[in-house]
C-alpha cells in the first residue's frame, strides 16, 4: 500500500499552490468585505467620532446658554439688545452715517 508518487505526479502541487495562495490574498484584501472595505469603514467611523465630539461641545455650551438664560435676566436682556436691537425706555439711540456710503 505504500506507493510512492511519481515525481511529475507530485509537481503539479507545487505549481497550484502559488496560484490558490494569491488568489485567497487578492480576495482578502479587494472583496467587498475585504481590507480596504475595513480601512474605509475605520476612517469613518474616526470621522464620525470627531463629528460626534463637536456636537457634544456645541450642545454643552448651549445648554450652558439655556440655563443662562432661565435664570439671568441680564442675559434676556443682553440677548434682546444684540438680536432684536431693543433699548431701554428713555435711552437715545444715535445712528451714525458713513459719509462715503451716502455717496
Amino acid at each position: 500500500m505504500n506507493r510512492k508518487l511519481k515525481p511529475t505526479q507530485n509537481r503539479w502541487y507545487f505549481l497550484i499552490w502559488p496560484f490558490l495562495l494569491l488568489a485567497s490574498l487578492l480576495l482578502i484584501i479587494w472583496s467587498p468585505n475585504g481590507l480596504l472595505h475595513l480601512r474605509q469603514l475605520h476612517v469613518e467611523h474616526q470621522e464620525l467620532l470627531e463629528k460626534n465630539h463637536i456636537l457634544e461641545n456645541q450642545n454643552h455650551h448651549l445648554y450652558g446658554e439655556i440655563s443662562r438664560l432661565q435664570k439671568d435676566p441680564a442675559a434676556i436682556e443682553s440677548l434682546a439688545r444684540q438680536e432684536l436691537g431693543l433699548v431701554k425706555e428713555g435711552e437715545l439711540i444715535f445712528h451714525f452715517v458713513d459719509p462715503q456710503a451716502q455717496e
